[in-house]
């Protein structure tokens, strides 16, 4: 069989493979695909299957090796061929980054996409480029210089953009509204977010969203009961399209903290104690996220000592990531926790 029909072949039974969610053999196929498009001069379809395999490995929770498989494609000399591509592969890099919490080498990514020749990349990839800058920016700390960022996004929406486009927008900058203090238009741009993505049959996607907008709302102290029900909706939502073991950790943390800040401080420890076991050593990030929020917990419950361990840990942790913003919030309630009597 010539190198084509291998492309061709292998790029099917990935496309098969990966939509019954068997990562692995998709990934596998898509790499057999990578190999015969170099053996038929097709840096193209290099490019395409070699991304493939990233975006599958950001999917399985595989941040290190989407990471190492972006940077290795964008040493190639077939990416310099396609912009397009090469903004890809730095806002999937950005994500997996920002998975990790490496917030600083997340915000570099961003950057090196956002200065990519706009002229070259088409209206999506100049929108990925710009969804990815603005969560880069907000999530290092920038909110101002994410929500100057988000009003360029509006002002890149097309006038009659679809609604998963439009959606995916407003998700966006109400998320930078809320990390910059801005909660009516936060909550604004996220109902306008809930309008769009209502008018598709995308279940996957509203689960995330909704997950989302739980989280953010907690960030600007929004315990009201809207909160609750997206925290409902993305369980129901995922519990029909399916979660990643991201997801899955990260919506339990979210649920631990609306049970916290709604003063069921006994059954947020519950579930932080949960996720704490299946977390370490695996995910440093969510780990460090868990034993802040169980730090947050204990204090509440007035157990100084166990308090202060767990927001010494999540310090530690967290600086060891680069997850800067988390990182001060840990130093945060260690002080003071340290501030009162043990």
């Amino acid at each position: 069989m010539d190198s084509n029909a291998v492309l061709v072949l292998n790029e099917y039974r990935a496309n098969q493979a990966k939509g019954r969610r068997d990562f692995a053999l998709a990934i596998s196929h898509s790499r057999v695909a990578a190999e015969a498009a170099t053996l038929a001069n097709d840096s193209r379809s290099f490019c395409r299957m070699t991304f493939n395999v990233g975006e599958i490995q950001l999917e399985m929770g595989l941040m290190e090796d989407c990471i190492e498989t972006c940077t290795s494609l964008l040493t190639t000399a077939a990416i310099k061929e396609y912009a397009d591509y090469e903004s890809r592969v730095r806002v999937l890099m950005t994500r997996a980054l920002h998975d990790l919490g490496q917030m600083e080498e997340a915000l570099s990514a961003a950057r090196e996409a956002s200065n990519l020749p706009m002229q070259e990349l088409s209206s999506d990839s100049r929108l990925s480029v710009q969804h990815v800058l603005i969560a880069a920016l907000a999530e290092d700390g920038d909110t101002e210089g994410a929500w100057q960022e988000a009003m360029r996004l509006i002002e890149m929406l097309p006038t009659e953009a679809p609604p998963r486009v439009a959606g995916m927008a407003y998700w966006t900058v109400g998320n930078a509204a809320f990390l910059s203090g801005r909660v009516d238009e936060g909550l604004n741009y996220h109902r306008l977010a809930a309008d769009s993505f209502s008018l598709l049959n995308d279940v996957g996607v509203w689960a995330l969203f909704n997950k989302a907008s739980a989280h953010m709302r907690l960030v600007a102290g929004l315990v009201q009961p809207e909160t609750g029900e997206c925290l409902d909706r993305a369980e129901v939502a995922f519990g029909v399209a399916g979660v990643t073991e991201m997801d899955r950790l990260e919506i339990a943390i979210t649920r631990a903290w609306w049970e916290l800040e709604s003063g069921n401080a006994v059954k947020a420890e519950e579930t932080l104690r949960s996720l704490e076991k299946q977390i370490a050593g695996t995910h440093l990030f969510l780990q460090g996220r868990t034993l802040l929020m169980l730090g947050r917990c204990l204090h509440v419950l007035e157990r100084k000592s166990e308090a202060l361990e767990y927001a010494q840990q999540s310090e530690k942790i967290l600086g060891q990531v680069g997850a800067d913003v988390f990182a001060s919030e840990a130093r945060e309630l260690v002080t003071a926790i340290s501030n009162t009597a043990l």
